[in-house]
């Protein structure tokens, strides 16, 4: 007789609260699962099952009891709280050990599950397939980003805080994208150039990491997604490309799990120093941008002043995890907080003055530093521009110059010391005049 659940069905669990819970794995029999006095029934089809149970408060210890022909499977110390997925490639996967601060203390319930990994020399961490407590006990093993998002959420609301950690290092975008998609359109076709990652690596060809990592996973009940990605597709022409492929794959996601509103908060990457000639840092940040500002339901946090020049993985993952909080707390749960970073809209201009006009910039924008703006003419040349801070506004004006284009940051090595009176940094941007 088969009857075994997925692999993320294990004691310590954190299920999604006040919603229905799907449980599935194999079987031959029909399938019931039981929780406080509740249950959920299912007819196994082709050796595989997939129920619901009925949606619960935030709350716990529990026990869920999996039940087929007899047998039991008993699944102890299990909690509802919130879950979400943290996605990406290296900067989502580092771990406590690598970044440069501790967990806060923290009495609540914070979990997280980590899907079985390849590591160097077949070595995989003791956190890998099942749901370990987010601590420094488990430090080697667990997503550094994840564990302070986590962390502050549940000092936030109070209630248990789950992670499906679903990421791997220096993987492109389209290892994470469905195998149909990948079929049907043409960016993946043999014409298209793709950074050295994507056939370096043997887990980045197209769909591998949607195949071999998310698919395990899913549709394991979540309230959003937290990624952290782009590092191997900033080179040219893939960044130009980079909103479209990343709308690709939130559109797969949302159908695998079932859910097209299902929440999306990205990271913008910081500055760093590039290592290859063909790497377009500001495009793919660019990118990001856009697909922030357009996309339905999908957020974005900027860390332009948490770099550590010349690394690629910046060492101040708190910093990262708490804004992505913070962001989760007015998109996810409806706070009316000042949670997106100020970007520049409009730009217009009057003779040699161009005035830039900033959204979510609160009370009004600060530096905490000297920056560098730029101004385009119709020649196409860039001049240095003084600059003046004006409330939501900031002005421009080079002497002689009439702007057509403005810049800020847009560059891969440029720090941002701009915040709006909530102290988030501003996005990097260029920007036409109306």
């Amino acid at each position: 007789m088969s009857f075994k659940l997925a692999k993320i069905f294990t004691d310590h669990m954190v299920l999604q609260r006040d919603v229905p819970v799907k449980i599935w794995g194999e079987a031959d029999y029909p399938v019931t699962v039981s929780v406080d006095m509740h249950s959920g029934v299912d007819f196994a089809r082709d050796g595989k099952f997939c129920l619901t149970i009925p949606p619960h408060k935030a709350g716990g210890p529990y026990t869920v009891f999996v039940e087929s022909e007899g047998k039991v499977i008993k699944l102890h110390d299990v909690y509802f709280g919130d879950v979400f997925l943290a996605g990406g490639q290296s900067n989502m996967g580092l771990t406590l050990p690598e970044t440069d601060r501790p967990l806060d203390n923290c009495d609540g319930i914070v979990r997280i599950f980590t899907p079985d990994r390849e590591w160097e020399e077949d070595k995989r961490p003791a956190t890998d397939d099942r749901w370990v407590d987010i601590c420094m006990d488990n430090a080697d093993g667990i997503s550094a980003v994840a564990s302070h998002f986590a962390i502050s959420l549940n000092k936030t609301y109070g209630v248990p805080i789950g992670i499906v950690s679903c990421n791997q290092g220096a993987t492109c975008i389209r290892s994470w994208i469905a195998p149909d998609t990948v079929e049907k359109d043409p960016i993946f076709g043999p014409d298209t150039q793709w950074h050295e990652d994507a056939t370096y690596f043997p887990f980045n060809p197209p769909s591998h990491q949607y195949n071999e990592r998310l698919v395990k996973v899913a549709p394991y009940t979540i309230k959003g997604v937290i990624w952290y990605q782009g590092e191997s597709d900033a080179d040219s022409p893939i960044a130009h490309s980079y909103r479209y492929l990343f709308d690709l794959m939130v559109a797969d996601w949302r159908r695998l799990w079932g859910e097209p509103d299902l929440p999306f908060i990205t990271v913008q990457l910081t500055y760093h120093t590039p290592g290859r000639p063909t790497e377009i840092w500001e495009i793919l940040r660019e990118q990001q941008l856009m697909a922030s500002l357009e996309g339905h339901n999908i957020g974005m946090i900027t860390i332009g002043d948490a770099g550590d020049l010349p690394k690629i993985h910046p060492t101040n993952k708190k910093v990262v995890g708490e804004r992505l909080a913070l962001y989760a707390r007015g998109l996810i749960y409806g706070e009316d907080i000042l949670h997106r970073p100020p970007v520049c809209r409009e730009m217009t201009v009057d003779r040699e003055v161009a005035t830039l006009k900033f959204s979510d910039a609160g009370d009004g924008l600060y530096e905490t530093e000297p920056h560098k703006f730029y101004v385009i003419d119709a020649d196409g040349v860039s001049h240095e521009a003084a600059y003046e801070l004006c409330g939501d506004c900031i002005k421009l004006h080079a002497e002689g110059v009439v702007p057509v284009e403005a810049r800020f940051c847009f560059d891969a090595e440029s720090a941002v010391y701009l915040y709006s009176s909530a102290g988030l940094p501003a996005s990097p941007f260029r920007i036409n005049a109306k």
